[in-house]
């Protein structure tokens, strides 16, 4: 991770659960972090603990909304004015609505299409952009996916977001194909977890808490920080190493 300290890195949904864990991974060896989501307050929060805590990188809070392109832009378009632009993309955010196939709201649908494929889509090309513009041939690119977009046996309620999973991981393949054809260094990679102890399920799950909890309880989760440290080992491989898949799961988790 040495090649890294004081290079810029984006990461979306740095709020909480995974994309805190790596927000503060980043800092703690050496980068310069916008962490950005739709509310600051716990990046803001998070900052303070890192700086607190004598790490030598910086994080910056960023108000994005990531369903709104011009906000994205906008985001981009600050950084590139304030640091200069980014090095490392970390498509983290997510989020996940109970809409069956046959009985889903359309704009369930919508939500979950504008950010998990079109926001990682935007923000992907924009920091391609922002990389090739400043010569910046070592970039990385770093999807957060799902082991969802790998499998296909899943309750009813999560059909859609599934397939918005497996959208990434045809995105990464792509992204991946794409560079190559213009000899790019850049890598991508797609980090794909199991079950993980976040807001995720109580989010998905608000009507009926309680049954966020025993998903919890039935296998012991995986961490934030257990993510985090995947994401670590994509960026420190040497540049010959090509990290395209990494599937985390919990040890005891069926699929």
């Amino acid at each position: 991770m040495e090649r890294w300290k004081g290079r810029v890195a984006l990461v979306t949904g740095a709020s909480v659960g995974i994309g805190a864990a790596v927000t503060r991974a980043l800092v703690q060896h050496g980068m310069k972090v916008v962490g950005c989501a739709r509310s600051v307050d716990k990046i803001e929060k998070l900052a303070a603990e890192c700086q607190s805590a004598g790490y030598s990188g910086t994080l910056i809070p960023y108000k994005c909304d990531l369903s709104n392109e011009e906000e994205i832009l906008s985001m981009f378009s600050a950084i590139k004015t304030l640091h200069q632009g980014v090095d490392v993309c970390i498509n983290n955010a997510g989020l996940a609505r109970p809409e069956p196939l046959l009985t889903g709201k359309t704009e369930g649908w919508r939500t979950m299409i504008d950010v998990n494929v079109l926001a990682v889509s935007i923000c992907t090309r924009e920091a391609y952009h922002s990389m090739r513009e400043r010569n910046v041939d070592d970039g990385h690119i770093i999807n957060i996916n799902s082991v969802l977009g790998h499998i296909y046996n899943c309750s009813s309620h999560v059909h859609f977001y599934s397939a918005t999973k497996h959208m990434v991981t045809a995105l990464t393949e792509g992204i991946r194909q794409e560079l190559r054809e213009l000899k790019s260094h850049i890598r991508v990679t797609s980090i794909s977890p199991g079950v993980v102890e976040t807001e995720f399920c109580y989010r998905l799950m608000d009507k009926d808490p309680k049954q966020a909890e025993a998903f919890y309880a039935s296998v012991k989760c995986l961490q934030g920080p257990d993510i985090a440290n995947a994401v670590l080992y994509a960026l420190s491989t040497p540049a010959h190493v090509q990290v395209h898949e990494v599937i985390v799961r919990p040890t005891e988790q069926a699929n």
